[in-house]
């Protein structure tokens, strides 16, 4: 096992991000964040990977900030702002890639931890996780880009009522919620994820990623195509994923399509 308090590995076509300061419980430093999007851009260059996975070693996703750092870096207002820059374009990193991403989530995952988990597209996590995003009980407050992210996931009300009183969820109430997508028993976990991730790297990785695209831009604000997209569907039916989901459609046969 490494040391390093960021590593990657790859399973397959699946990379998975490990968040590795586990008697922390994965509290985040600096220097974590900086290896979160060094470690997503090595993902996202290689072309081997179609998905990424991010997870927390020991029995917690993280636990939000790191306290000692905090104190210290956040009385500097210089920097305070390279420590909020540092994280801004981290988050921005994951939530912004193209490939799909999961969180795998146990134990702990709070404040920047939540934070992370949102900029992933899919959140699986097991009874033992636990949620809360606690700026109002520091005196702060999230930026529009984290608070949206929430939004996005819960609605405005559940995002309000989180943030308004940085309550500590459990898995059922935050999966009751949509702040997670599949609840599972520890020990179904892993299975649960691979088999997911398993799934969606047997999909026609231009449909995933253009659909993934196609996602972002309306939670980006579109309400409506424009040419570039309208000719970008037009021209996927006579790309090589279409012909070959057409042959294994007729043929009654599984796809294989090629690698994108």
């Amino acid at each position: 096992m490494t040391h390093d308090a960021v590593f990657m590995d790859r399973e397959g076509a699946v990379a998975t991000i490990h968040l590795n300061r586990p008697a922390k419980r994965n509290a985040l430093n600096m220097d974590m964040w900086r290896r979160l999007m060094e470690t997503v851009d090595t993902a996202e260059k290689d072309p081997a990977v179609k998905v990424i996975v991010v997870t927390g070693e020991g029995g917690a996703f993280a636990a939000g900030a790191d306290i000692d750092e905090f104190g210290k870096t956040f009385t500097d207002p210089k920097a305070a702002g390279v420590a909020a820059e540092t994280t801004y374009s981290s988050q921005k990193r994951l939530y912004r890639a193209s490939k799909p991403t999961i969180a795998k989530i146990r134990g702990a995952c709070v404040g920047g931890g939540c934070g992370i988990a949102l900029c992933c597209d899919l959140r699986f996590a097991d009874t033992t996780a636990r949620f809360g995003i606690t700026p109002a009980k520091l005196g702060l407050f999230y930026t529009l880009s984290d608070t949206k992210r929430l939004v996005d996931a819960v609605g405005p009300s559940h995002a309000k009522d989180i943030l308004y009183t940085g309550r500590i969820l459990t898995a059922p109430e935050a999966h009751t919620i949509g702040l997670i997508n599949r609840l599972t028993q520890p020990e179904h976990l892993d299975a649960v994820v691979a088999d997911y991730a398993a799934e969606v790297c047997a999909a026609s990785q231009f449909s995933v990623r253009a659909t993934k695209g196609v996602v972002q831009d309306i939670l980006d604000g579109a309400a409506d195509d424009g040419p570039e997209n309208l000719k970008r569907f037009a021209d996927a039916f006579s790309g090589e994923d279409f012909k070959e989901g057409h042959a294994a459609f007729t043929e009654k046969r599984k796809a294989n399509f090629p690698f994108t």
